[in-house]
């Protein structure tokens, strides 16, 4: 029988392993881009509500664009599913172009003034004009803006 004296054990210095520390690294690393993945994530996925808060912006100020058109107008008329305003010597068309309204001044130009319309509605009452729109959500909006003049127009 051999004796354990004449074994010998040889250590190399050189094999390759990771050492406690390196795998914290490694750990901390990997901790810190899970970290930052989670709200990056969210915000991607979250862009539905974002686009529905901006609507509701660019609703705000078409209307507030209409207000000011149809406050300073002489003459309004609803024809074929547009609006036509008279403004001295100019003639303002509001009507629907693809999912868009778009604004004309005596019918050339294209302006647009609302995005992401799946319809769109004007009624005339009294020295006022009524704007119903659809958005292609649809949300419905609905906003009244009222003329310093009476106007003689129609519907």
């Amino acid at each position: 029988m051999h004796s354990f004296q004449n074994r010998k054990f040889v250590v190399f210095s050189n094999e390759k392993a990771f050492t406690l520390i390196e795998v914290l690294i490694a750990f901390s690393i990997f901790a810190t881009i899970i970290f930052f993945m989670a709200p990056i994530f969210q915000i991607i996925l979250n862009t539905k509500g974002n686009d529905a808060e901006l609507q509701a912006m660019e609703w705000e100020v078409f209307s507030s664009q209409m207000k000011k058109e149809i406050r300073l107008s002489t003459r309004a008329v609803v024809d074929s599913g547009r609006l036509i305003l008279t403004k001295d010597t100019e003639t303002v068309q509001i009507e629907m172009y693809g999912s868009n309204l778009r604004r004309r001044v005596n019918s050339t130009g294209h302006e647009i003034i609302l995005q992401n319309v799946s319809q769109s509605t004007f009624s005339i009452i009294n020295s006022a004009v009524k704007i119903a729109v659809t958005d292609t959500r649809g949300k419905e909006y609905v906003v009244t803006c009222y003329s310093l003049v009476n106007w003689t127009g129609g519907t």
